[in-house]
């Protein structure tokens, strides 16, 4: 079937929107995987559940920086660069399973049983990833949907059985998330275009050419899940798990609206790997309109949700949740934060300047983990966490901005 060519605004239009919803079906999945685990498996299970979530998104951040990322700037049309692509994806998932089947375990974290689940699970979600980084490069936003939807269909549909047939443990949330994954997965190549669907045999791998860019990008794209993850150990280690839960819930409850804003900057980043020859002083201008415009529907997003908090907080997180309207707030505000600063990041990656936004990027990440211990340590509300990390994100994104600025000045890029 053959699409009848749009009007250029039509088109763009019509991305955007399809970006957004690409990104707000997997918010949706993650979002009830979560709200399930909160009602299903107690305030332990749930603990042990969105730990190991954490993890699945920080392994998820590397692939999708080092491959994902890779195969939409670099040509995977040709056979070397392909092959190499789908070396790198096979060699790091399985340095990731066999990571958390050894570090999972033998921590006794986990049963040996419920490791080796969680591995497969893991490897499964960074395959399916990356086939919707395939569609996103090819611009395939409303093919992504369909991906995520088979997910949230297999991932559910598994645990609504456990619950007719007995009690839902972990192991079944392990399962559900590896059965979901491995559906989408098989969706996912259905829907690939043709001239993707193909697997690179017969040719020496070009392993250094995507080592060198992806390299830039995981350690990029990893920074934020990274120091999230940190964060969330200080916190817990100075305010106790009891008012991180009440954090935690906050965050939860805007998360949808989260992700799907950010799914316009993965349009951004796909649109500027497709638009190489434009002059980087008019992507700038566009990047410009889309954080503008980002950091309103954040705002007005997270407006909104403060003020539904108190009725809708029981319904969604469950009545342990006494959710606060500032911690709601908050995290809207960062988000707003990040959505602001990513198109910076991703337009000077695309123009290779992958070291200039990792450098801002951990700069950022620091200061904003030494203000969490600072409010931690002066005993400020936890409701200050999420606004000193946006402060932060924010500042690290106008700082890649301005270096940008400064490049065009000088002539560094076209």
């Amino acid at each position: 079937m053959t699409d009848t060519p749009a009007p250029n605004g039509r088109r763009s239009r019509r991305d955007v929107a399809g970006a957004v919803s690409a990104q707000f079906s997997q918010a949706l999945g993650s979002f009830l995987l979560q709200v399930l685990a909160a009602r299903l498996l107690g305030d332990e299970g749930f603990a042990v559940f969105a730990v190991l979530f954490g993890l699945v998104v920080l392994g998820t951040a590397v692939v999708s920086g080092f491959v994902g990322d890779s195969l939409t700037v670099l040509d995977r049309t040709a056979a070397a660069v392909r092959r190499g692509l789908q070396w790198w994806l096979v060699a790091i998932s399985v340095v990731l399973g066999i990571t958390a089947v050894v570090g999972l375990g033998g921590s006794q974290y986990l049963s040996w049983r419920d490791s080796l689940l969680f591995a497969l699970a893991g490897v499964a979600f960074v395959v399916e990833d990356t086939l919707r980084r395939m569609l996103m490069a090819s611009m395939r936003f409303w093919s992504i949907v369909l991906v995520d939807l088979a997910s949230l269909v297999g991932s559910v549909g598994v645990i609504a059985v456990a619950g007719v047939v007995g009690d839902v443990t972990l192991a079944h949330f392990l399962g559900g998330l590896l059965v979901g994954q491995l559906l989408a997965t098989v969706v996912g190549v259905a829907l690939l275009p043709r001239a993707d669907r193909w697997w690179a045999r017969g040719v020496r791998p070009e392993r250094a050419l995507v080592f060198e860019y992806g390299k830039w990008r995981a350690m990029q794209v990893s920074v934020r899940p990274a120091m999230l993850a940190v964060m969330r150990v200080v916190v817990v280690a100075g305010v106790g798990r009891a008012a991180y839960g009440q954090l935690e819930a906050a965050r939860l409850f805007v998360a949808p609206a989260m992700l799907a804003v950010n799914g316009a900057s993965s349009y951004l980043f796909a649109s500027f790997a497709r638009t190489k020859e434009h002059a980087t002083r008019a992507l700038l201008a566009q990047a410009d309109r889309g954080v503008l415009a980002l950091a309103v529907v954040s705002l007005a997003a997270g407006v909104v949700a403060a003020a539904l908090a108190p009725s809708l907080g029981v319904a969604v997180v469950g009545d342990e949740f006494d959710l606060d309207r500032w911690s709601v707030f908050g995290w809207s505000v960062y988000a707003a934060a990040t959505a602001a600063a990513t198109p910076y990041g991703v337009l000077a990656a695309v123009r290779g300047r992958q070291s200039v936004t990792l450098v801002a990027r951990l700069g950022d990440a620091v200061l904003a983990l030494v203000a969490v211990a600072v409010a931690v340590g002066v005993g400020w509300a936890t409701s200050t966490i999420p606004y000193a990390l946006g402060v932060f994100a924010l500042a690290g994104g106008l700082v890649i901005r301005q270096t940008m600025v400064s490049d065009i000045a000088r002539g560094r890029v076209p």
